[in-house]
């Protein structure tokens, strides 16, 4: 005799089992990365603050767009599925269709439009939502780098005058093949 508990458990398990897709899976690994991997970063206090706030965004942000990516894109493949399984005369394989189809659109979701998004979106977003100006920099370290460096010359004598700025660069060039 099984209790309530145990009786709710086996119907879910044969419910998955039953129409195991693999869209489940992977909303199930985005909404867990999308909570957790922002939570723990943001606890790791060794390292420095923006960073942790850059890094908890990104990995939330990306966990909500997978979410989201993994339900448009199963629903667009089982209306795919069903449209192909018409013009192909194979109703009867319409559920394998949608399981083969499902399965190649999360992998594709995951390797090209999720990445792509966050790419896009992740900057913007972050700034919008700390009240950052595009025109502004990230931190005072990056203003510095960007910053020109003025031109230095040296006189060594009778060997005339060298542009230090040059020089620098020719040190820090690496080695040209083919090139002058």
């Amino acid at each position: 005799m099984l209790t309530p508990l145990q009786k709710k458990f086996k119907d879910l398990c044969m419910y998955l089992g039953s129409n195991n897709k693999a869209l489940y899976g992977a909303l199930t690994i985005a909404a867990s990365k999308g909570v957790l991997r922002p939570t723990f970063t943001m606890m790791d206090k060794k390292q420095d603050r923006d960073s942790r706030i850059y890094t908890a965004f990104r990995e939330g942000l990306t966990g909500a767009v997978a979410f989201v990516s993994y339900l448009a894109t199963d629903a667009v493949v089982e209306k795919l599925a069903t449209v192909l399984a018409k013009k192909t005369n194979h109703l009867k394989e319409l559920h394998k269709m949608q399981s083969t189809l499902s399965l190649i659109t999360v992998s594709l979701t995951a390797l090209f439009i999720i990445p792509g998004i966050c790419n896009m979106a992740t900057k913007p977003l972050l700034n919008f939502f700390r009240g950052k100006k595009d025109n502004q920099p990230q931190n005072p370290v990056s203003a510095a780098v960007n910053k020109p460096q003025p031109v230095k010359t040296v006189n060594f004598g009778n060997y005339g005058r060298m542009n230090v700025y040059h020089m620098n660069n020719f040190y820090n060039s690496g080695m040209q093949i083919g090139g002058v």
